[in-house]
């Protein structure tokens, strides 16, 4: 018998209604797919049946407990409201400036700003962009992105996704070339810099 011990990427979902579950579950299905799925609350049949047909792995975290890290995501959630604070000062001082990150987003990390955001460094594999704003990287993308703002410069999408307006960006056409992604007439532009 042989036995390795696997970091798996997980999502927790607490469920409260099943068809407010799946409705998120389709509007995030390129995020959520190949993910284990940690399920609390009212884990019905009806969102196992639909899981099941989806070909999703997941666990009843009602019956099975699993060991997670907590002090993990308390240092998450301080940072988004750490984050979230200095957007506040921001939007009281009416500086309209982006918010500029000269550091490695590391994994497990989680930025939900409606602001405009710029990153130097890396943007690594767990972590979590969600902005309203533009945004523009100059490292490489591991981690994810979602972004409704008018616009994203990429130079690089390594292992992560990009989703821009609910698309998935195409991970070939960013590989190192900084590249203006633009949302125009509902559809999304790309252009060499």
């Amino acid at each position: 018998m042989k036995v390795k011990q696997q970091t798996f990427k997980g999502f927790e979902c607490e469920i409260h209604s099943a068809d407010d579950f799946i409705q998120y579950f389709l509007k995030n299905a390129p995020l959520m797919q190949g993910h284990l799925l940690i399920l609390q609350g009212d884990v019905s049949s009806e969102v196992k049946t639909f899981l099941d047909e989806k070909g999703v792995a997941y666990v009843d975290g009602n019956k099975s407990p699993l060991q997670t890290r907590k002090k993990r995501s308390t240092a998450v959630l301080e940072e988004t409201v750490a984050c979230e604070k200095l957007v506040e000062k921001r939007v009281k001082k009416k500086t309209g400036v982006s918010m500029v990150f000269h550091r490695t987003i590391r994994s497990g990390e989680a930025i939900h700003i409606d602001d405009n955001l710029i990153f130097f460094g890396r943007i690594n594999s767990g972590a979590l962009i969600e902005t309203t704003g533009s945004l523009q990287s100059f490292g490489i993308i591991d981690g994810i992105i979602r972004s409704e703002g008018e616009f994203l410069i990429i130079k690089e999408i390594g292992l992560g996704s990009v989703l821009f307006h609910g698309e998935e960006l195409d991970k070939a056409l960013f590989n190192g070339q900084i590249k203006l992604v633009e949302y125009k007439n509902s559809a999304i532009e790309i252009k060499d810099i």
